[in-house]
């Protein structure tokens, strides 16, 4: 039997009346109750103030290595003349054999620096100077090596002063945030190493005559 036009017209009226076509091709009712405007506010409120708290706590655990948003990377192109070489992130290297920097090494300001100090007075009568680098990383090693002394800052400080009066004279002074001082062999750091004019306890270690103390030994 035929289904009259009537009951057609109605069942379709009734679909439509019924459920709104979205473009998705999903269905909402029509009668779904209104939105709470001031809920909807103190929602909207408090994921905002979500977000703002993590955006603190993101910002506490960066730590000492925190770079503003805007700032401009090293070029590692602009490599200071003081430089031997600059690595590919800026860090600026100075080598120094047997009695190559005799006079002393100072660190460029703003960039991380790596200092090779390696033979007999290679660095021996000018103090290693790496006070105003983001970073430091020293090596020491030979007799009198750096015997006029390091003293560095930043974020953090590495000095190795490896063999007899390797940094003798002068000692070590280290003011970063983190110390790392390793003195061995005979009348190494001497006169003495020190971490932000304390004692740099567990950071400093010595061995075959080293020293770690900011008395000397």
């Amino acid at each position: 039997m035929t289904t009259p036009p009537f009951s057609i017209a109605a069942l379709v009226a009734v679909l439509i009346g019924g459920c709104q076509f979205r473009p998705n091709g999903g269905d909402v009712a029509v009668d779904a109750p209104p939105t709470d405007d001031a809920s909807a506010g103190d929602a909207a409120e408090s994921s905002a103030d979500a977000s703002l708290a993590d955006a603190s706590l993101l910002d506490a655990l960066s730590g000492i290595d925190a770079r503003p948003a805007d700032a401009r990377p090293i070029d590692a192109t602009d490599c200071p003349t003081a430089c031997t070489l600059c690595r590919g992130d800026g860090t600026c290297q100075i080598d120094c054999g047997p009695g190559g920097c005799s006079n002393g090494v100072t660190c460029p300001a703003g960039r991380p620096c790596v200092v090779n100090c390696i033979g007999t007075a290679a660095c021996e009568t000018g103090v290693v100077d790496c006070t105003l680098a983001t970073s430091c990383d020293i090596l020491c090693m030979g007799t009198d090596a750096c015997d006029a002394g390091v003293n560095c800052a930043g974020a953090a400080c590495r000095v190795t002063c490896q063999g007899d009066a390797a940094c003798q004279d002068g000692g070590v002074d280290c003011t970063a945030a983190i110390c790392d001082i390793r003195c061995s062999g005979s009348s190494a750091c001497q006169s003495h190493a020190c971490c932000n004019g304390l004692s740099c306890g567990n950071s400093c270690s010595s061995n075959s005559g080293g020293c770690c103390s900011c008395s000397g030994c």
